[in-house]
């Protein structure tokens, strides 16, 4: 039985991912995970209620499954050791407990005297992930997907007129050294337009994102045809019941994988001018190119790149709150 890493080391025991995953050494492998969490690169597990926004809520679930030997093939890519599948080695195991955080992956939060705007508008945006207790992927090799509602290209709070492309889509890399890199930034909406708040698909209302953060979406077609992130996971979504085109306290709150709450865009052959049809609840940016751009970006992550059928994180923000961060 091993209770830690460190015992592990200590006794220059070399162990495979199977035998970790042995009920008796389950609080060792929860320990692995927990390190590869805090260090921004294996995704912790996401949850949420009626009551309660979604987002982290444990790092580990002591099953070291592909998902964890990915981030361990990650992590030795980082830290320069070979990685051979499954086999948790003594210089592996020393590294891995060695790591810290802000020093193996850094992330500069803080303004620098020479940020050009679009810096400063994504360490805002960190900074306010951080607050909220969102996960924050920290490998240069991932990317971390944020929507804005109700600001501009600058991150200025707009009149998030209802049925306008007042909303942003956002994807910031951290760079080596812990630079952010906003990437993508982008027109979009989070909310359902007018037509189909007016006339919804469903008897409660439509469906309206709640701000959290999800880990929910694969690499798919949107109604079978377009490409896109699709909704594969949890979400949790406000019913707009009085057509309000707004949330209030008289929305019932609903939560499923099957509301088909996509990331796509619009028409290849036009910008529209409204929302109108392009969103019954979905997050969908506005301009087809740019989007292509998005799915081009994101699909370069080393999560997706080891597993086609990685569910990608998404945070939905409130713009007035990356004013306050």
């Amino acid at each position: 039985m091993f209770t830690s890493l460190q015992q592990l080391i200590d006794q220059k025991k070399v162990i495979t991912t199977d035998e970790i995953n042995l009920a008796e050494n389950k609080k060792a492998a929860r320990e692995l995970q927990t390190r590869l969490c805090d260090l921004g690169i294996l995704d912790p597990i996401f949850g949420g209620d009626k009551d309660t926004a979604f987002g982290p809520v444990s790092k580990a679930d002591g099953v070291v499954g592909p998902m964890t030997r990915n981030a361990l093939f990650e992590f030795c890519r980082l830290a320069g050791l070979s990685y051979t599948d499954r086999l948790l080695d003594l210089g592996l195991l020393k590294a891995l407990v060695k790591a810290v955080p802000d020093q193996f992956l850094p992330v500069q939060f803080d303004n620098q005297p020479k940020d050009s705007a679009r810096t400063r508008f994504a360490r805002r945006i960190l900074r306010c992930m951080r607050a909220k207790g969102y996960w924050i992927a920290r490998s240069p090799h991932t990317y971390n997907i944020v929507y804005l509602e109700g600001v501009d290209s600058s991150g200025r709070v707009n009149k998030d007129v209802f049925d306008e492309w007042n909303d942003r889509r956002i994807v910031i890399r951290i760079t080596p050294g812990g630079k952010p890199e906003m990437i993508i930034n982008d027109q979009a909406t989070t909310e359902p337009g007018k037509f189909y708040t007016v006339n919804p698909l469903h008897s409660k209302g439509a469906a309206r994102i709640a701000f959290g953060q999800y880990k929910a979406w694969a690499d798919g077609l949107h109604q079978g045809e377009q490409p896109a992130l699709v909704q594969r996971g949890d979400v949790r979504v406000h019913r707009d019941l009085d057509k309000s085109g707004t949330r209030n306290k008289v929305d019932p709150i609903d939560i499923g994988d099957w509301f088909g709450i996509n990331q796509h865009t619009t028409d290849p052959q036009k910008t529209p001018e409204l929302v109108g049809k392009y969103s019954a609840g979905c997050l969908v940016g506005r301009r087809y190119t740019y989007h292509t751009k998005f799915l081009k970006t994101v699909r370069k992550d080393y999560r997706y790149q080891a597993n086609k059928g990685y569910l990608f994180i998404s945070a939905v923000i409130a713009g007035d709150d990356i004013l306050l961060k």
